[in-house]
């Protein structure tokens, strides 16, 4: 089996990446891939512009205003998260590239798949979107910095060095941020528009979701195969962990358990694309990239898993326990609805 990495316009958006594992025999692979990778890629077009209109301006600008939970956030991402991949590679004892290839997936900023997962579970979707942008800005300092602090355990100052993948950064902010302004213009001035454009933007987004989950099964399974348990186990400890401990730092700072539940939402989920760019940016030789790549696919297809089984929970519990009180009104729902009075005169304070 041939492993062969490659970089096309598209992947440039949250969340997506062109990995073609692909037997020499099996081109058909490559094609569902870059099938996999378009439908994806209008996905979060997609899903970027109904949580846009979902979103009331004033609350993001309350959010950059008072930026107490986006700077919390930020501490998760850049700080926690970086620690706790190194940990759990030195912990599982993973060889020198698998565990760059985690590392390189804990230092990336956070995806734009944050905020399809942060609407689905009633998070704070302005702080959300805030979170996102900002740390897509910050990794142009943190990125490296993270890199350069961890890498040295494995690599030696003879190895080549790592190479952040700029473009991809300022590409994947693009794809966040423009179609979010786009959305936020209709909601101020065609709220009903704005509300038929949500509905309809989260329908598709759940099955552009669920059609790229089942591409990429069928493609990446090869990388199932060669993973040992140690890696397995490190790929899905690490979005929870990451979770985990960004929650708990966001209620240690007293934030309700609507923005805690946002931040570790954002700190666990993490953009892929960003990291495969330096996969493919850093290493040529075949072998180094068929070891460092198992990582982060069986990252991002865990990452899938566990978000469809958090939403399901999620909708589980509000079924049979109702809203918690600290999230009502909740922002996007109330936004969906026009905003009420008593939402509106809070934001204009």
């Amino acid at each position: 089996m041939e492993i062969e990495a490659t970089l096309s316009p598209l992947n440039s958006s949250s969340f997506v990446r062109s990995i073609n594992v692909t037997e020499v025999q099996e081109p058909w692979k490559a094609v569902i891939d870059q099938i996999a990778t378009i439908i994806m890629t209008l996905n979060v077009i997609n899903f970027m512009l109904g949580m846009g209109c979902a979103t009331y301006w004033r609350e993001v600008w309350v959010h950059m205003r008072r930026p107490i939970g986006c700077a919390i956030g930020m501490t998760g991402q850049f700080i926690l998260l970086p620690a706790v991949s190194f940990g759990l590679a030195v912990l599982f004892k993973l060889k020198t590239y698998e565990a760059l290839g985690a590392l390189m997936i804990s230092c990336s900023p956070g995806g734009a798949f944050s905020n399809f997962f942060t609407f689905n579970v009633d998070g704070d979707l302005a702080l959300s979107i805030v979170m996102t942008t900002f740390s897509s800005i910050l990794a142009f300092v943190g990125m490296p910095f993270n890199l350069w602090l961890y890498s040295k355990h494995w690599m030696g100052d003879e190895d080549q060095p790592l190479v952040i993948p700029y473009t991809s950064i300022l590409s994947s902010l693009a794809f966040v941020t423009l179609p979010v302004g786009i959305g936020m213009g209709i909601r101020s001035f065609r709220e009903n528009w704005a509300s038929k454009i949500v509905k309809i933007s989260s329908l598709l987004g759940w099955v552009g979701v669920c059609v790229v989950f089942v591409l990429w099964l069928i493609i990446y399974w090869p990388v199932f195969l060669q993973a040992t348990p140690m890696i397995a186990v490190g790929a899905i400890l690490l979005p929870i962990l990451g979770f985990s401990f960004a929650y708990a730092l966001a209620k240690i700072t007293c934030q309700s358990h609507q923005v805690a539940r946002t931040i570790g939402v954002e700190t666990g989920c993490q953009n892929m694309a960003v990291a495969i760019s330096i996969i493919i940016l850093s290493f040529h030789d075949p072998q180094e990239k068929a070891q460092i790549i198992i990582f982060p696919t069986l990252y991002g297809i865990t990452l899938l898993v566990l978000m469809f089984g958090g939403i399901f929970l999620w909708k589980l519990y509000k079924k049979r326990c109702g809203k918690p009180d600290e999230d009502m009104p909740m922002t996007h729902q109330a936004t969906i609805e026009k905003g009420t009075v008593a939402e509106k005169a809070h934001l204009q304070t």
